[in-house]
C-alpha cells in the first residue's frame, strides 16, 4: 500500500523542484515548467465518477494518491532540444475530469495493440492477464488494474514500435523513480 507520508513528502519535494526548475534546452522530451503544482485531490465520490467514465475500478494505490493529488496544473514542455522543431506541449500528470478525453482515447490505443503489448511483455516474465485493464497516469505511463486491489504496477509503453515495460513495481516506486531521481 502507497504510504500517505511518501505522498505527502513526494508533493512537497516535487513542488520545490519545480519551482525552480527552468527548462533544459538540451533535452529531448517533454519537461515540468517552472512552477508547476498539483492539482487538489478528488474525494471519493469524484474516484467514482472518474472509474465510472473509464470502466474501470482503480487499484487502492491509485485511490490514495487522486485523493491527495489529481494531476498537474501546467503543461509540459518539449523544445526537442533546440533541434529546431516546433515546441510542443503536454497535459502532464492527468487530472479528471479535464482530460477525461485524452485518457479515453489513451485506453483505446492500448486496446487496440493489446496482444502485442501483451506478448511483449510476456518475453519479459511479465503475464498482464486478459482480464486487467490499463490506466493512464502520465504520458504513456500506465498503472494495470486488476481485481487485486492491492497491486498497482506501472508500465512504460510505447504503442508506434510496441515497446513495453515493466516500470515500477508499485505505484510509490514509479513515482519514486519517475519524479524523484536525479
Amino acid at each position: 500500500m502507497i504510504d500517505k507520508q511518501f505522498l505527502v513528502d513526494f508533493k512537497r519535494i516535487t513542488e520545490a523542484k519545480w519551482a525552480t526548475q527552468e527548462i533544459n534546452p538540451t533535452i529531448f522530451g517533454f519537461q515540468f515548467q517552472r512552477g508547476t503544482k498539483w492539482r487538489p485531490g478528488l474525494s471519493d465520490v469524484q474516484i467514482t465518477a472518474y472509474e465510472s467514465a473509464i470502466g474501470v475500478q482503480f487499484p487502492d494505490d491509485l485511490r490514495t494518491f487522486l485523493r491527495e493529488m489529481n494531476g498537474t496544473d501546467l503543461p509540459t514542455v518539449n523544445i526537442y532540444g533546440s533541434g529546431g522543431a516546433p515546441e510542443r506541449q503536454s497535459v502532464g500528470v492527468y487530472s479528471y475530469p479535464r482530460d477525461l478525453e485524452l485518457v479515453r482515447d489513451r485506453i483505446d490505443i492500448v486496446r487496440e495493440h493489446r496482444a502485442a503489448i501483451a506478448n511483449d511483455l510476456a518475453s519479459q516474465g511479465f503475464d498482464l492477464g486478459g482480464n486487467s485493464d490499463l490506466v493512464p497516469i502520465y504520458i504513456h505511463r500506465y498503472v494495470v488494474a486488476t481485481q487485486n486491489l492491492s497491486s498497482s504496477v506501472v508500465l512504460s509503453i510505447v504503442v508506434n514500435d510496441v515497446d513495453a515495460i515493466v516500470y515500477g513495481n508499485s505505484l510509490q516506486e514509479y513515482l519514486a523513480k519517475e519524479f524523484l531521481s536525479t
